[in-house]
């Protein structure tokens, strides 16, 4: 199992949390009662903000820019048919239990080192053993009941606006630059950004344009036009929680809006 995050979004995934010595350590061995009392809406929202842009969860879904989940506990990493694992993560001889994946989730890059995690650093105590316990629970890994979601979690309050419901996304998508490296069969295009608080999308360069909109899923969609790189556009969606951890990097994620098309994502501090 790769765990890359992207955004997440896409884009997961995943989106800086504070990384240290004290965050980094593992847990001490997870026990069933841990797992089986962790607060599972805070798992279900750590899972949404650094993973949801990289993985489903369900049984049958889609590998994204990392591989489907589901049925993963148990079973040696990088197994899953029809994703392309790292070569890292093939030659660790992991099997994937709650404490390995505990140390695992502590700190990728350090675990196993060249593995293909876009975002790489450690997820935190205590959403770590809420994670787990989340995905074990979706994943077809837990042998204890699903809780029932509060109403506010399972329909949220849509009226306001973006800006109030999803702030630090809106902050750090509006407030900074998108770098993009596009590839094709044409060659390779670099080109910036900015997502604007009127839906338009400008870029530094002048026949790039776009708009963006969010969904009723919480997915901000957006649309880009005007590439000179054939396809000259492209849609792509991601939800907005997962990029809710503002993080900076040229490159945070890949994917594949189009046949043919790579697309690499970073975000960049301010702007112009």
């Amino acid at each position: 199992m790769d765990l890359p995050g992207r955004a997440a979004a896409l884009f997961v995934l995943l989106v800086g949390s504070a990384v240290g010595s004290g965050i980094a350590c593992a847990q001490q061995v997870l026990t069933r009662e841990s797992l089986s009392q962790a607060d599972y809406v805070v798992g279900r929202r750590a899972f949404q903000m650094r993973c949801s842009a990289c993985h489903t969860l369900a049984e049958g879904g889609s590998h994204l820019t990392g591989p489907n989940l589901w049925g993963v506990m148990g079973k040696p990493a990088g197994t899953r048919d029809g994703f392309g694992y790292s070569d890292a993560l093939l030659a660790a001889d992991i099997s994937w239990t709650p404490d390995r994946l505990d140390r695992f989730l502590a700190d990728p890059a350090t675990d196993v080192p060249g593995n293909r995690m876009a975002v790489p650093e450690g997820v935190p105590n205590p959403d770590r053993l809420a994670l787990i316990a989340f995905m074990m629970l979706e994943t077809g890994g837990a042998d204890w009941p699903k809780p029932e979601l509060p109403k506010a979690v399972v329909d949220p309050d849509r009226s306001k606006p973006v800006a109030e419901r999803f702030p630090s996304f809106w902050n750090h998508m509006m407030s900074n630059t998108t770098r993009y490296r596009m590839v094709t069969a044409d060659g390779e295009l670099v080109f910036k950004a900015y997502f604007n608080r009127d839906g338009s999308i400008t870029s530094d360069r002048k026949s790039i344009r776009g708009f963006w909109r969010p969904d009723e899923r919480d997915f901000f969609c957006y649309a880009l036009y005007g590439i000179p790189l054939q396809p000259g556009q492209l849609v792509e969606c991601f939800p907005m929680v997962a990029m809710s951890i503002p993080r900076f990097a040229e490159q945070l994620w890949e994917s594949k809006p189009a046949e043919g098309v790579q697309l690499y994502g970073g975000i960049l501090p301010g702007r112009p």
